[in-house]
């Protein structure tokens, strides 16, 4: 087996190539097309041009937003990798899809399996369908050979769902069809894996409105509302470029941990490229820098035991979207750059385990040897790391860590709920006779929805932090970048090197002092100048600190009104923290859920005799009805996904038992008000 890698200019230079290499008179040769340009008379010239000087040879074609040339990630090529099998046989196997209501993946599986042979090893699957379902043409494969390796991917360009183009030596597909091409014979050796570097981050989300491959809500809220709680405020375009990096990752009982893309929005219905079910989790991914990184090492241990004479990988378009270095890197590890072939697909096929699998937001690879003792030489070298780099591992490494202690404490949090609320129950028959113990676990059940509360709130802290980071690491990433062009073409001075070094020094500080903010919040609280005590006003600052980000985010104005003097209240600043942001989170989700003109939250302090604290919204009021039920415990007005009914139930609580103070609901003219009444220490 052997392999030529080729840029495509012209003809003429593609013939004395051929030619050199004595090509023509081969027979068993598979020729992969990369096609960079994206022109239907570019695919009808490069396909007459092989059919010319290579006529027995099978075309597997596709169009792709980047090329794999001579150890770099490139554009705008049009890249053959021409393979030569000795000991093997290849056929081919094509198919163009129906209508909808007559396709049959089944029966497509049926017309496949006719051109396998016992000894067939593996098949390459190229296509450029995007609206049929592929996860299910894979499901079925699996019914009748799962023991064959499927590789391969579906073709990609800058606009996903209009150029998308294969083509084999028979026919060019404009329309949504496939091409196989299946590898038979004794001696050929196909090994196939994937790496899957996307993290699921944040809060677990449940499916409540789907469809199959259409995602309408998730936590009763649509898709676009849960986007831009992370992202921003979001449009279609928007939303359609962002899922390209951000996935919702799911647990697929057949294909396990898997991310899906948005490829089209109708209305508020999303078409994906795999299937969700009712009631499963997802969550938003985003890519883990350091684990890609860390691939590096890897490279050399892949091939020390694996017969590989030629490498191919299908990789995700999302790795276009800043991470193109990282496998430019990946690729100069690799001695001989002809034996390697990459296309940049909108989905992908591995198998793994002996199962084959469809995937998104992956890099597969297949290596295919005809020779139990050939090996792929890679290079022994360690990645340089630039400060960029660095910067974003760290990142990705604090971001995945903190989102998973803070889902396994919350899962933990509310296992422990759920047991301690069932065994209640259980024991409600015989109070009487157990009461000493009734009244022992109340109080731990009470402690523990304190602390899931407090949770629920931290994880609305961390995406606040997520969001505040954003701008500030957008300004060092061009503060660096200016840097590095002028000292390139030469064109630096100490000021603007001091310049620089101030700018980044402000912004460093800037994200330090949001993680003080947090960490002040998840700790005792701040040190305040009496002990025991602490300053009401100070501290409803720093709470309104904290969530800043979310009101400029959802344009609600907050008015601030407080006394020039600061009184002290006994007892912790987390606890009155914890209340008000129950408060106006809630009053930020009646704002956005009644579409309110001029949103507006008002927090105002107030002395006489005791410290009064009023927080007032315009968003209509509470219902007359539910009114005295609302500081009761699981008591909620918000779909059950969103709303766990603890907040106001636990802000009573503290308010009643920690503080020795009362708290009071009403409505007014413009919308709801609550009341807090707490007592001045002495």
């Amino acid at each position: 087996m052997k392999q030529w890698s080729y840029s495509f200019n012209s003809e003429e230079e593609f013939s004395k190539f051929v030619k050199d290499n004595n090509l023509k008179d081969k027979e068993q040769i598979l020729v992969q097309v990369n096609c960079g340009v994206l022109k239907q008379n570019i695919f009808e010239h490069v396909q007459k041009v092989i059919k010319k000087e290579l006529p027995q040879a099978i075309i597997a074609g596709a169009s792709s937003v980047s090329q794999l040339y001579d150890g770099h990630v490139t554009s705008n090529k049009i890249v053959f990798s021409i393979t030569h099998f000795e000991k093997s046989t290849l056929s081919l196997f094509e198919y163009t899809f129906p209508s909808f209501d007559e396709c049959d993946y089944s029966n497509i599986v049926k017309l496949l399996s006719n051109s396998l042979r016992d000894d067939t090893k593996g098949i390459l699957l190229i296509t450029n369908a995007v609206y049929f379902d592929i996860e299910k043409l894979i499901s079925n494969i699996n019914k009748h050979f799962a023991h064959i390796p499927i590789f391969g991917g579906i073709a990609s360009d800058s606009d996903p769902l209009f150029n998308f183009t294969i083509f084999s030596q028979n026919k060019i597909y404009f329309e949504e069809g496939l091409i196989a091409v299946i590898f038979s014979g004794e001696s050929l050796q196909v090994s196939c894996n994937y790496y899957f570097d996307w993290e699921a981050i944040g809060k677990e989300y449940t499916v409540t409105k789907a469809d199959g491959r259409y995602l309408s809500e998730l936590d009763g809220q649509p898709i676009m509302d849960i986007y831009s709680k992370y992202f921003g405020p979001m449009d279609k375009d928007k939303l359609l470029n962002v899922s390209i990096s951000h996935p919702l990752i799911r647990t697929s009982s057949e294909f396990g941990q898997v991310a899906r893309a948005l490829l089209e929005l109708e209305g508020e219905k999303g078409l994906y490229t795999g299937e969700f079910e009712e009631g499963e989790k997802v969550q938003i991914g985003f890519g883990h820098y350091e684990r890609m990184i860390g691939r590096y090492d890897e490279i050399q241990k892949t091939y020390e035991n694996i017969p590989a004479e030629v490498a191919w990988f299908y990789i995700c378009i999302s790795y276009n979207y800043g991470y193109m270095d990282i496998l430019d890197a990946s690729a100069s590890f690799y001695k001989n750059s002809d034996q390697l072939y990459g296309l940049i697909t909108f989905g992908e096929f591995s198998q793994r385990e002996g199962k084959n699998k469809f995937l998104n937001f992956t890099l597969t690879r297949v290596v295919l040897s005809e020779s139990s003792d050939s090996r792929i030489e890679v290079n022994s070298k360690k990645p340089i790391l630039d400060k960029k780099d660095e910067l974003l591992v760290t990142l990705s490494t604090l971001v995945a860590s903190s989102s998973h202690e803070i889902m396994n404490l919350n899962r933990y949090l509310e296992q422990e709920v759920q047991k301690r609320t069932k065994e209640l129950a259980e024991l409600n028959s015989s109070l009487e006779k157990r009461i000493e113990l009734e009244v022992k676990k109340n109080r731990e059940k009470d402690k523990m929805l304190y602390h899931q509360s407090k949770l629920a709130s931290m994880g609305e802290m961390i995406n606040n932090i997520a969001h505040q980071w954003r701008q500030p690491l957008n300004i060092i990433a061009l503060v660096m970048q200016d840097l590095s062009l002028k000292a390139q073409i030469g064109n630096i001075s100490y000021t603007e090197i001091a310049n620089a070094e101030k700018k980044v020094n402000e912004t460093l500080k800037y994200l330090s002092d949001t993680i003080d903010d947090f960490r002040s919040f998840v700790s005792n609280g701040e040190n305040f100048s009496s002990p025991g005590g602490f300053e009401v006003c100070k501290t409803i600052k720093n709470t309104i600190r904290l969530i800043s980000i979310v009101l400029e985010d959802k344009n609600i104005d907050l008015i601030l009104k407080l006394p020039e003097d600061d009184k002290i209240v006994k007892g912790s600043s987390n606890d009155l923290k914890q209340i008000l942001l129950n408060l106006i989170y809630n009053a930020i989700d009646v704002l956005r859920e009644r579409e309110v003109e001029n949103p507006t939250i008002k927090v105002e302090v107030k002395y006489n005799k005791y410290i009064n604290i009023i927080v007032k919204d315009n968003g209509g009021g509470i219902n007359p009805k539910i009114i005295d039920k609302i500081f009761e415990p699981y008591f909620t007005t918000k779909y059950k996904a969103r709303g766990t009914g603890l907040g106001l139930y636990m802000s009573k609580m503290i308010v009643e038992k920690r503080f020795n103070g009362k708290i009071k609901a009403r409505n007014t003219s413009r919308g709801a008000m609550f009341w807090i009444e707490l007592p001045i220490m002495a």
